[in-house]
């Protein structure tokens, strides 16, 4: 009995520290089709685009995120065509992608730089799945 009274406000504080992001992560009909995978790449990508919005424009972390936004960007695209998105369809999710990052970054400051992390890591270490 004690063990559970321990697990349970344990298992509580982990809910609290991970909702917000999981929240933040817009859901859509539109990725159906689409793999969990490159779901949360699409996110990854809205949230280094959304980075370098907040850069001097024209320094080295605007540069920096905004390549590897549209790096990322454009391979997931080919993804979306791979499986047969429409090129329209594709659209409609990268904007209501950007604009939830946008929203992330705006009402939850370290929600956001604590996923952009995640985010970021994960693609320089080449281990961000695609499909």
């Amino acid at each position: 009995m004690w063990a559970i009274g321990r697990i349970i406000p344990v298992a509580i504080a982990a809910m609290l520290v991970v909702s917000p992001a999981a929240l933040a992560q817009p859901q859509t009909k539109l990725t159906g089709g689409l793999s969990s995978n490159t779901i949360k790449a699409i996110w990854c990508s809205a949230l280094f685009l959304e980075e370098s919005y907040y850069w001097d424009e024209g320094s080295d972390e605007a540069t920096h995120y905004e390549d590897m936004a549209y790096e990322l960007g454009a391979d997931l695209d080919d993804v979306m065509a791979e499986v047969g998105l429409p090129q329209a369809e594709s659209e409609e999710i990268w904007a209501i992608f950007d604009e939830a990052a946008a929203e992330f970054a705006e009402t939850d400051e370290d929600g956001y730089l604590g996923e952009l992390e995640i985010c970021e890591t994960t693609y320089l270490d080449k281990k961000l799945k695609l499909r």
